[in-house]
């Protein structure tokens, strides 16, 4: 005999019928033609035992609509039944996307997503006598936040340690970092100690959280790229 949960429509969506099932809904009438409510169970994926995803998603709409869900805290989200820590970022990240692909670029800001990037803003560099080391900081945008000298000589007579490069990335919303340096022996071949130079920083960046996206040398024949792997002649 059914129960009262199931007649007052608390039942798993897999009982639901298919046309009515959020995800299922979505792929047959397309996103724009789903209820906000069925949007956000998409997002959350399952409810609880008491309640289905779609309830859950109803009942986060009624506290905080969905004009108002930018503003709300994943501390705030965590305190509705059927969502914690997990689908509360999954909610967050799904409004900064949305803010993110809305917002005008800035013309007046540096994007770096190539390693041809980087090296404009770096090649002053290639064809110094003296070996300078460089250091991009960037934001979750691939906006160019500020471009450091870390410093001047080589790796075998400069003993700069991770500390070095990472200060500056703390006190700026920095998501990752480039570190570009020069050979002036116009060979840009990694040596030992960039390898393991490199190697360090990468891991004191995960530890902190910061991501060290390339490595690149910069020579008068060419340049080296640790992303990509390989060097490339002028």
């Amino acid at each position: 005999m059914p129960t009262h949960a199931t007649r007052s429509g608390r039942r798993r969506m897999k009982d639901l019928p298919f046309h009515a099932r959020p995800r299922e809904k979505l792929l047959l009438k397309g996103s724009e033609n789903i209820a906000d409510a069925e949007l956000i169970a998409i997002l959350l994926g399952t409810g609880t035992k008491e309640r289905n995803v779609l309830l859950v998603a109803q009942q986060l709409l009624k506290q905080y609509p969905l004009q108002k869900l930018a503003q709300v805290g994943t501390s705030e989200l965590e305190k509705i039944s059927g969502i914690g820590k997990v689908k509360a970022s999954h909610i967050h990240a799904a409004i900064e996307l949305g803010r993110r692909m809305f917002s005008p670029v800035s013309p007046t800001k540096t994007h770096i997503t190539t390693t041809q990037d980087a090296i404009s803003v770096c090649r002053d560099i290639a064809e110094k006598r003296q070996e300078y080391m460089l250091v991009l900081y960037i934001n979750a945008r691939h906006e160019l936040l500020q471009r450091e000298i870390i410093g001047m000589g080589s790796l075998n007579t400069l003993v700069i340690e991770p500390k070095e490069i990472f200060s500056p990335a703390v006190t700026s919303p920095c998501a990752e970092i480039i570190i570009v340096h020069n050979h002036p022996s116009g060979d840009p071949q990694p040596s030992e100690e960039d390898i393991r130079f490199t190697k360090r920083v990468h891991e004191a960046g995960e530890i902190m959280g910061i991501t060290l996206v390339d490595h690149i040398i910069l020579a008068s024949s060419g340049y080296f790229s640790f992303r990509d792997g390989d060097s490339v002649e002028k």
